[in-house]
């Protein structure tokens, strides 16, 4: 059985393992990035509050959507007042879970598709939560259509966390993987780091990644070999990394 790097945080991977075990691979766990949610008492907390003050709540990952139903359930705040719109399916299926009908998915699971697809109107309120990575163009975007934004930082990631250095080394030991997986550009950035912490280089182990911003983010960090899933859910991932390794030679 081929063994693929599952490079996402801890407690993060089960849906992906499934699907990777379904394609007939083996995966190995090495977070590449550690999430830490905006905590108690902060930002999140107090937007949490006035949730129902707001036309759009806009998500922009399932770490987010994780970030805010922590500090709702913290805050005994309802969840079904304002409107959803959440980035990609991954997200929707974090807020469908508990309950929440997510109104609007744009047609590319992308910041910018959601900023100008989603249909919010001039004057509205509009939350959007994102991760201290992320960059401003979702908000800047929903400013410029007219709506009344407000920003909060709902989680942050740490690349390349010390906690996974031997765990990489182990993993690149005796048999290295026949792939890397990546779901964003700073579980790129995190291999690469913690590679070269310990002077090994991941760049020629074939990168699967689940969309353009982490592909552009390995070939731009040396990533020779690259797929791109069509769509950036588990089954698409594991799919791509199953088609690619039956074929490494065809580079997509």
């Amino acid at each position: 059985m081929l063994r693929v790097l599952v490079t996402r945080p801890s407690g993060q991977t089960g849906t992906l393992e499934g699907a990777l075990h379904d394609q007939g691979l083996e995966p190995v766990l090495v977070p590449t990035i550690s999430v830490t949610v905006d905590p108690p008492g902060g930002r999140l907390d107090s937007a949490a509050r006035v949730l129902h003050t707001f036309d759009w709540v806009v998500v922009t990952s399932a770490n987010g959507a994780r970030a805010i139903l922590k500090a709702a359930e913290r805050v005994a705040t309802a969840l079904d007042t304002p409107r959803w719109a959440a980035i990609g399916n991954g997200t929707a299926d974090v807020l469908e879970r508990e309950g929440i009908t997510v109104d609007f998915r744009p047609s590319h699971a992308d910041a910018r598709t959601l900023a100008t697809e989603v249909p919010v109107e001039p004057g509205q309120d509009a939350l959007v939560l994102r991760g201290d990575l992320s960059d401003h163009d979702l908000p800047r975007v929903l400013r410029e259509r007219g709506a009344a934004v407000i920003e909060v930082i709902a989680y942050r990631t740490v690349e390349g966390p010390l906690t996974s250095r031997s765990m990489l080394r182990d993993a690149l030991a005796s048999d290295p993987p026949a792939a890397v997986l990546f779901a964003s550009g700073s579980a790129v950035r995190g291999v690469v780091a913690l590679a070269q912490a310990d002077g090994l280089d991941v760049t020629r182990i074939p990168a699967i990644c689940n969309g353009p911003t982490s592909a552009r983010e390995a070939a731009r960090l040396g990533f020779g070999a690259i797929s791109t899933a069509p769509a950036p859910d588990a089954a698409s991932l594991a799919a791509t990394a199953a088609a690619f390794l039956a074929h490494p030679t065809a580079t997509r």
